[in-house]
């Protein structure tokens, strides 16, 4: 069944819906009529059952009350954080790792990025990126949207004070390093961070900062992943550990 996010607290058995876009997606494009069911997230995270009960020129009107579905999100905060990289796999990290339960998005500048962002085009980015991501969100039943954010001094990384800060990095898999990630993961915490150098991989300086800013310096498995697969590996590995195996034990 189709989601949409909306941009107001749903408070009542009944929601209006005016939003151009929305209305001529849902309306015009699908051709939603009386009586079609579909679910609403509103401002406060919280996801409803819509039932459409009438249609105007510019509005639609819902019948809604509150889903029992539980929910959708990972029980802890995601963070990723990837160097920047070719626009393709820019946003294909972007709808993934919403896909994959991130709750931020972070890209940033480090030494061997790919690309470079001029400051005149940030913020046209950042809106087509945050873009995917709330259709990726709407796909996938999520409760929330991720933010995507843009870091333009690779120092706003080292000031991060997540539960956990983790720094995904290639001589740690070169090394034979398996245990450290696990080890990690064996606590729960509120908020996780992880960084991914760019396809040429991260600095050894800029490494070294990280770790002094309290990282861990942890290998992915004993393969070299991709730049864009890094990431989705991390968010992967954190849903089995904090949702799957969890629930079994």
């Amino acid at each position: 069944m189709e989601q949409y996010f909306v941009n107001s607290t749903i408070s009542n058995n009944e929601f209006v819906l005016d939003d151009k876009e929305q209305f001529r997606h849902i309306i015009t494009v699908l051709r939603h009529q009386v009586g079609d069911l579909i679910y609403l997230v509103d401002q406060n995270n919280q996801l409803f059952e819509a039932t459409l009960t009438s249609i105007a020129d510019k509005s639609a009107i819902f019948s809604v009350k509150k889903s029992l579905l539980p929910s959708t999100e990972l029980p802890v905060k995601v963070t990723i954080a990837c160097s920047l990289s070719k626009k393709d796999k820019i946003e294909w990290i972007t709808q993934k790792a919403t896909e994959l339960g991130a709750s931020e998005i972070i890209f940033f500048n480090s030494r061997y990025s790919i690309m470079t962002w001029k400051d005149n085009v940030v913020e046209k980015k950042l809106t087509r990126l945050n873009e995917i991501a709330k259709n990726a969100a709407q796909q996938s039943k999520r409760r929330l949207i991720p933010e995507v954010k843009y870091f333009k001094k690779f120092s706003d990384l080292l000031a991060r004070d997540d539960d956990l800060k983790l720094l995904a990095y290639e001589e740690s898999a070169k090394q034979g390093e398996v245990s450290q990630l696990a080890q990690s993961l064996s606590k729960s915490y509120d908020s996780i961070l992880g960084v991914f150098g760019p396809e040429g991989g991260i600095a050894e300086e800029e490494a070294d900062q990280l770790k002094d800013a309290g990282y861990l310096s942890v290998g992915l498995g004993p393969r070299i992943l991709r730049a864009e697969t890094a990431p989705l590996y991390l968010l992967s590995v954190i849903s089995y550990n904090y949702e799957l195996r969890m629930n079994e034990e």
